[in-house]
């Protein structure tokens, strides 16, 4: 097969996706490079695909757009969109649209920024963490419950357990659903404890208590960016510091290097959902133009992938009296001036034909029809194999309990192998669109004017192709993030400047976003000219000297154009 058609039909363990990238490069390498951002905790490289077409240009001459995938161990479908994207750049290539980007734009990609992790939960016998391995609390390790696969199957679903003091009873409306017990179910039952399947990791195992161990692997790395970080007692997972472990240290290192980024993508899951910031601010935070853009962009994801676009403040929050922070997408826009986004992957809620329901609170809360519903899909849309039927097994320190429920890893946390293209594919073609949003520099009308006596004129016009500004957002000149355009020019030594500054400051100039509506007083060319301007040079030039005429900014890219003189 070739290796731009690698499949996307199961998820990547790390050897494979290694190899995969690796092998793309091998073939494409005038579009792809394959370099290492640094290493995971145990010692794994973290890849880093840079896609652009080198024949039109260096990476970093060109406006970018980032994204990274898989901070959270378990949500490797963001992995799979990562690369499909990296895939459809390359098999793609000679489409008009990807020809064009891959020709003035940049992509970099981190299909997998937490190795460890992934492989746990990718192990034949998994364990599922929140992010990182490393041991980052000073407790006895596994003591208590603990759960895993101690049947065998490679999964780890729920054990179900009869107790005359258990909290739950099987449902009337399917006997594989489990619900709460209610003030008036008295009697014998049967009543049930429900817990992850597991063992006791304990010297007394005969005691009746069913805590749950405590993890020191317990770090969640979407919480470890210095926006909003607040320490452990605040922010569960947070760790020590903003930045010190050395996937987050990776990812904010190769980020800041790369000044030509403008979008930020981090790929999670799950919900069905795009996230806008703030995660810990309403939207009356955002300088106006931001908050607008913000929107547009979204409203854009949700038409091209069916995904809502939400703010995590009014939207996504858990608990509203301790709001979410310290997340990826809120450090690229407040710290950094860039559109940041979380996309979360997959919802086997919404896949189900569920519509009315609250993308955090439903976990918590639902009617037990849509239990029902989701059983039915189950059924039909994947074979029964989400959920597994409660099955007698003999526990060795349990005794007789069942097994079964929702194979949460491969159906909750990402899609089942089957679906994971058909889910990821619209993301690609949002992600496309991204890149065309990005400013992008052009010198056009480049005019050498012979004024006499070995005098010439040169003047050009330096201009934003692209749709946003190109400080890209109004954030980062608030913050002063971003330096001026500037234009520049190069002669020979025979040639001397007369009059023009050498390099040219430029300010910033508004791309094709500036208007809007023919009606609207904001949204018009009043000044018909912000998205370019002019530059002027009085030089004294021998006839055929070469003149040649430099634009450049961060974030815009850079372009060269050489003239001569008459």
């Amino acid at each position: 097969m070739a290796a731009e058609l690698f499949e996307i039909d199961h998820l990547y363990r790390y050897d494979e996706l290694t190899e995969t990238i690796h092998a793309l490069a091998n073939v494409f390498p005038e579009l792809v490079a394959i370099s290492e951002i640094g290493r995971s905790h145990e010692g794994r490289s973290i890849w880093l695909a840079t896609v652009t077409n080198t024949a039109t240009g260096d990476a970093a001459t060109k406006p970018a757009v980032w994204v990274d995938a898989n901070i959270h161990s378990v949500e490797i479908t963001g992995s799979m969109a990562a690369l499909h994207l990296l895939r459809s750049l390359v098999s793609r290539r000679d489409e008009t649209e990807i020809a064009h980007v891959l020709a003035t734009r940049t992509f970099y990609i981190v299909p997998r920024l937490n190795p460890d992790g992934a492989e746990l939960a990718l192990a034949d016998n998994p364990t599922y963490l929140r992010s990182g391995v490393r041991l980052s609390r000073n407790v006895a390790n596994g003591v208590g419950w603990v759960p895993g696969d101690v049947d065998g199957d490679g999964r780890v679903l729920d054990i179900r357990v009869v107790d005359p003091n258990g909290a739950w009873k099987v449902s009337d409306l399917d006997e594989r659903i489990m619900v709460p017990r209610q003030p008036e179910d008295i009697g014998d039952g049967p009543w049930y404890r429900i817990i992850d399947e597991g063992s006791y990791h304990d010297a007394d195992e005969s005691r009746l208590e069913l805590k749950k161990a405590v993890d020191p692997r317990n770090l969640d790395f979407n919480r470890h960016f210095p926006y909003g970080w607040h320490g452990e007692s605040e922010q569960k997972g947070a760790g020590r510091a903003p930045g010190v472990e050395p996937e987050i240290r990776a990812l904010m290192d190769a980020v800041l290097a790369r000044p030509n980024i403008c979008v930020y993508l981090a790929h999670h899951t799950f919900s069905a959902a795009i996230l806008r910031p703030y995660d810990d601010k309403p939207d009356t935070a955002f300088p106006g133009d931001d908050l607008r853009r913000y929107k547009a962009i979204t409203q854009k994801g949700t038409d091209l992938t069916g995904y809502r676009g939400v703010s995590v403040f009014h939207d996504f929050g858990y608990d509203t009296d301790k709001p979410i922070s310290g997340a990826a997408d809120c450090w690229a826009y407040d710290h950094l001036g860039v559109y940041g986004f979380t996309t979360e992957f997959w919802s086997p809620i919404a896949q189900s034909g569920i519509t009315d329901y609250h993308l955090t609170g439903w976990m918590e809360d639902h009617p037990v029809e849509d239990e029902v519903t989701l059983l039915k899909w189950n059924d039909e849309a994947l074979d029964g194999k989400g959920f597994a039927p409660w099955t007698k097994f003999e526990h060795p320190q349990l005794g007789s309990v069942e097994i079964g429920g929702w194979d949460r890893f491969r159906c909750w946390e990402n899609a089942p192998d089957h679906l994971i293209e058909a889910e990821v594919a619209p993301h690609t073609d949002w992600e496309i669109w991204l890149a065309l949003t990005t400013p992008l520099l052009r010198v056009r009308d480049t005019v050498v004017e012979p004024l006499g006596d070995g005098l010439v004129s040169v003047s050009c016009v330096v201009e934003n192709a692209g749709y946003f500004p190109t400080s890209v957002t109004e954030q980062a000149v608030k913050r002063s993030l971003v330096d001026p355009v500037t234009v520049g020019l190069t002669i020979d030594d025979h040639s001397v400047l007369v009059s023009g500054l050498p390099v040219q400051e430029l300010g910033q100039l508004d791309g094709a976003e500036r208007v809007r509506n023919p009606m609207s007083w904001a949204g018009r060319d009043h000044d018909y000219s912000t998205d370019r301007a002019v530059a002027r040079w009085v030089l004294r030039v021998e006839p055929g000297a070469e003149i040649t005429i430099a634009a450049s900014h961060q974030r815009a890219g850079s372009v060269t154009t050489t003239v001569t003189a008459g």
